[in-house]
């Protein structure tokens, strides 16, 4: 229901406004119009310049980053050329032994300043007090005005009835002051209640002292403002923006020519790292040969018993390689470590099982004897796992709580540099892991990779062949497979101690990779290495024709056509018969005019003998 309007008369009448109030009034209303228009230029500002430094990130982070590894790196192997350079003076008697070394301080790349760490910065770079600022209508601040002085001029709260006269007498004023919208009257009766002095008296002076106080607070207030604009114009960030809005006028696109700028410059970086570490592992070689030449001298001359010093050795850049994995006790970082394998992404392990396959082979496979070779095997494995990345990305950004770094370390009288892992407590954690069907799956594709490249002459592909130790027992003969048909690419013997590709074969056998068969002959083991569906599928036609292959026709023993046969205890197999795998052997058949088993054996224990000590290295075919 619509209420009539009362008469007139009822209403307070606004008194006839004076000139000094009004003037008042006026610079008041000024002073808040500008507040308001700072206040929102500053918002709009820091909200563009807060979009803008989002996107900077967003575009810029990640090159930087990369450019971040990539000198990370470039440093890392300067500093291993330069204490391998240092090594070779040493070893060579051109340069004393020291004590201590420098480090260069990392350079630190710029990045776009977050707008909220600048926004209270001035011109000068001063710091500018924060203020709140809180610009209101005039309607909702009259409104609030009167809330406020309700609560603490109600006739209610008075404590006796003199009281509540004055109270009664100031709500009035109070209700007039908002019935006409004088919001200067609100607040100055506000600043009087709150100092306990307030009194329903407030004269023209007052009000008009009060209104120039409010002026020259929003003034200090509009002050403020100013300077915070200029900070967050004058920041690092406000003048990257302000830049760019004018290369973004002339048609160009100043963050996305920053990236590429930096995206260059990281390649280039890259491709920096790349040759110094070739270089890196050319000069462990050859400071290798020099200290094995000058330890071996200093073991000639003799020191009186005392332990010749040995600057390999001491250097605080060459850890000590681990020659005896096996026997390697794990400690608590090697079990944490091999928690983590488990836990890693497949090309994480990838990367340490390389830097473990390395180090076990004692020198080598020639896959990973330069550092083209391991960008090569690293590309193989990356097709595996295409989130992988590229070789020169991986040495950048290590995954370093698996234990990884480029480094240089000592074994058997040899330098060798390159990926591997921080510290050889580490290495038994890799042989833990690898009980697990995780880390071991990654494993077998590791292992797969890291034969020589050739082509099969009877699949007509190109691969990379598999080692197989083809037999041991009573000789052992290693061999190159094609993974896809089994058909043997090449057979060799090898002399002395096996390392490289050769010495992982125990590896690959408890991995799986490859299968052993075991059979009996005379009493005595032997033991033929296969592909996995090969020994599957092992018959006893193929079983004796690896036995001829491998013993007989080497050893040249020349026997007839069916003298010797597979027997499973009394039973003998047929050529297409299945050899179980276990409880088979070998033995001459009955009633052959050919010599025992025993006279065999003996035999070719002792052409095996012989050919090791008459023939030169070389290869079976």
């Amino acid at each position: 229901m619509t209420r009539a309007p009362g008469p007139r008369a009822l209403a307070p009448a606004r008194p006839e406004a004076d000139p000094r109030l009004a003037a008042a009034e006026r610079r008041r209303a000024q002073a808040l119009a500008e507040v308001d228009a700072l206040d929102a230029e500053v918002e709009r500002l820091a909200n563009e310049l807060a979009a803008f430094s989002a996107r900077y990130d967003a575009t810029m982070a990640k090159p930087f980053s990369e450019l971040s590894d990539a000198e990370r790196l470039v440093r890392r192997l300067q500093t291993l050329e330069d204490e391998l350079a240092r090594l070779g003076r040493v070893l060579e008697g051109t340069e004393p032994r020291s004590r201590g070394r420098g480090r260069t301080a990392p350079r630190r790349m710029p990045v776009a300043p977050p707008v909220e760490e600048e926004a209270g910065r001035g011109e000068g770079g001063e710091d500018v007090q924060a203020v709140e600022v809180e610009v209101l209508s005039d309607e909702a601040e009259v409104k609030r005005l009167h809330r406020r002085l309700a609560r603490m001029l109600h006739p209610d709260l008075a404590a006796d009835g003199e009281e509540r006269g004055r109270l009664a007498a100031l709500m009035a004023e109070v209700n007039a002051a908002y019935t006409r919208g004088d919001r200067s009257a609100l607040e100055l009766l506000a600043e009087r209640a709150g100092a306990g002095d307030l009194d329903a008296d407030v004269s023209l002076e007052e009000r008009v002292t009060h209104l120039g106080r409010r002026a020259d607070a929003l003034g200090g207030v509009a002050a403020a403002l100013r300077r915070e604009r200029d900070g967050l114009l004058g920041s690092a960030t406000g003048r990257l923006w302000r830049e760019a809005v004018r290369r973004e006028k002339a048609g160009h696109d100043l963050v996305g020519e920053m990236r590429r700028d930096i995206e260059a410059e990281a390649a280039s970086a890259r491709d920096d790292a790349r040759r110094r570490l070739v270089r890196v592992a050319e000069g462990a070689a050859e400071v290798g040969r020099r200290w094995r030449s000058a330890m071996a001298g200093l073991v000639l001359r003799g020191r009186g018993g005392l332990r010749p010093f040995d600057p390999v050795m001491e250097s605080p850049l060459v850890r000590r390689g681990v020659l005896e994995l096996e026997r390697a006790r794990a400690g608590p970082a090697a079990r944490e470590l091999a928690r983590r394998l488990e836990e890693a992404a497949p090309w994480e392990a990838a990367a340490v099982l390389l830097a473990y396959f390395a180090e076990a082979a004692g020198r080598p496979p020639e896959a990973l004897a330069s550092p083209d070779g391991w960008r090569d095997r690293w590309d193989l494995l990356r097709e595996r796992w295409p989130e992988s990345p590229d070789f020169e990305r991986l040495l950048a950004r290590l995954p370093r709580t698996l234990g990884l770094e480029v480094g240089i370390r000592a074994a058997s009288g040899r330098l060798a540099a390159g990926l591997q892992l921080s510290s050889a407590d580490l290495l038994p954690g890799v042989r833990i892991a690898l009980e697990r069907e995780s880390v071991a799956s990654v494993a077998r594709a590791v292992l797969a990779t890291l034969g020589p490249r050739a082509r099969c002459s009877r699949c007509r592909r190109q691969v990379v062949a598999l080692h197989l130790l083809r037999t041991r027992g009573l000789d052992e003969v290693h061999g190159l497979a094609c993974p896809r048909c089994g058909a043997i690419l090449r057979s060799y013997w090898r002399y002395g101690e096996v390392d490289g590709l050769e010495a992982l074969a125990p590896l690959a056998g408890e991995l799986g990779v490859v299968a052993e068969r075991a059979v009996r002959f005379a009493g005595s083991g032997v033991a033929f290495q296969l592909l996995p569906v090969e020994a599957e599928r092992l018959t006893a036609a193929r079983l004796l024709h690896l036995f001829e292959d491998l013993y007989l026709t080497p050893c040249q023993v020349d026997l007839p056509r069916g003298a010797i046969g597979v027997r499973v205890g009394r039973r003998w197999l047929g050529g297409p018969d299945r050899v179980p795998e276990r409880g088979a052997a070998l033995d001459v058949r009955p009633g052959r005019a050919v010599p025992s088993a025993g006279a065999l054996l003996e035999t070719l224990r002792a052409r095996v003998a012989r050919r090791f000590r008459a023939e030169p290295p070389g290869g079976v075919a």
